[in-house]
């Protein structure tokens, strides 16, 4: 069912405008179209006007207020003349982007209808134009939707002035949650479907297509910010990424920090990888086969978490080829590598974590790697292992050197009341090594 002019008009953005509207409708509603497109055009220079100050006074946009600052000067120096009014439209065009094409046609329009309303014309029989309610109701749908009923950022190319302030902002917010807070106050809040698209698709190119000075300097809260648009609207974003997959299938290879950001992208939303152009997806395979810590998060290779696991543990680790080390690990896992399989993991697949963190440890090459893997993999979780685990933990554990012995070896005997629990009281004696 089609919307009132009167429903329609409530979402007028500025309450000015709103009110200055008022006199359009009654007009319409008592069928003084004349009048009506004359008070129209009206409101539209009145709305622009509004917008650009907004834009100059909360979202501190230059060009806006180098406009207002050249009509303002146009009109002390003629202070009768209406050419201000064709500037400001051109201007807001052109200039502050506060139009689109089709918007700045309707407005270019309306003026031509509202000027045979306002003038009379000598040689004709009718010397007042008579519009129709049918023409005037258009004009008027159209100036609402296009332009009245629009926040200023809404209504122009705000890309820019966004990515500016995010540069601007950069180091401000420690955490995700308080930048979130911020982009929701300041932008998200205006944002409709087709801008939020607008700007993922363009941080998306800069994040990973582009290698320039600016775009390096912005990487990061350009990144985080693609994160937050993506799992606040990741409804409808995924779906356009399926939509543009030659777009988002593109990244910049061999830039090491741009395949970190993306791996990383692709490791928080697995369906993403699915979307992805197939010479995409083998590029991103060759990448990650190379590189043990990219390795580490490309559980979206996989269809189970229990495949990534088990990937890892045979890629990560191996045996020695000397008689004090038994096992080796090619890669050492990091805090937030741990934390990443851990949050992959949970509480569904807590047991496959488990065996990972045990296979870290007892795959230790050396006194050193022991001493961390076992801060890092063991201590946190000990409590948590079952029978089977801790056997298998502690039958490795007494064969490899790098683990029982050392500086630090008796870091071990933590997990003694743990084991006895499990496993007997007899464990001091079966694992001397360890606990000896």
């Amino acid at each position: 069912m089609e919307q009132s002019l009167a429903t329609l008009a409530e979402g007028i953005y500025h309450q000015k405008t709103k009110e200055y509207f008022e006199e359009v409708l009654s007009s319409y509603e008592n069928r003084n179209y004349r009048s009506a497109i004359v008070m129209l055009y009206t409101v539209v220079i009145c709305d622009l006007v509004f917008k650009l100050n907004d834009l100059r006074d909360v979202h501190n946009d230059e060009k806006a207020k180098k406009i207002l600052e050249d009509l303002e000067v146009e009109k002390e120096e003629d202070p009768v003349s209406p050419a201000w009014e064709n500037e400001l439209i051109e201007k807001s065009f052109r200039e502050a982007k506060l139009l689109e094409n089709d918007v700045y046609t309707h407005i270019t329009t309306l003026k031509k209808y509202r000027n045979l309303s306002g003038h009379p014309v000598l040689n004709s029989l009718e010397i007042l134009y008579r519009p129709n309610k049918e023409m005037t109701r258009s004009l008027i749908i159209n100036v609402l939707e296009g332009l009245l009923n629009k926040h200023p950022l809404l209504t122009k190319n705000v890309f820019i002035p966004f990515m500016v302030e995010m540069e601007r902002v950069k180091d401000d917010f420690s955490t995700e949650e308080r930048l979130q807070t911020y982009l929701e106050s300041k932008f998200l809040v205006y944002f409709n479907k087709e801008l939020v698209e607008y700007i993922f698709k363009h941080l998306w190119k800069l994040v990973f297509k582009k290698n320039d000075v600016r775009e390096n300097n912005n990487r990061d809260i350009n990144y985080r910010v693609l994160l937050i648009l993506y799992k606040k609207y990741q409804e409808f974003l995924s779906e356009y990424i399926k939509k543009e997959s030659a777009h988002f299938s593109d990244f910049l290879d061999g830039n090491t920090g741009i395949l970190n950001k993306l791996v990383d992208f692709l490791a928080k939303y697995p369906n993403v990888y699915g979307e992805l152009q197939e010479h995409t997806k083998e590029i991103l395979k060759n990448r990650i086969k190379s590189s043990d810590k990219l390795a580490i998060k490309s559980i979206f290779l996989f269809d189970t978490t229990k495949e990534h696991f088990t990937h890892l543990d045979s890629k990560i680790h191996g045996y020695g080829h000397y008689y004090n080390q038994p096992y080796i690990q090619s890669y050492l896992l990091q805090s937030n590598d741990i934390s990443f399989l851990l949050s992959k993991a949970g509480e569904e697949d807590i047991d496959i974590f488990c065996d990972l963190m045990i296979s870290h440890y007892y795959h230790s090459g050396s006194y050193g790697a022991a001493d961390i893997t076992f801060d890092r993999c063991i201590r946190p979780f000990h409590t948590n292992f079952n029978k089977e685990q801790m056997e298998q933990l502690l039958d490795n554990v007494n064969d490899n050197p790098q683990c029982y012995e050392g500086r630090y070896g008796s870091r071990n005997k933590i997990l003694l009341e743990t084991a006895k629990s499990l496993l007997g009281d007899d464990v001091e004696d079966k694992y001397s090594n360890i606990f000896g």
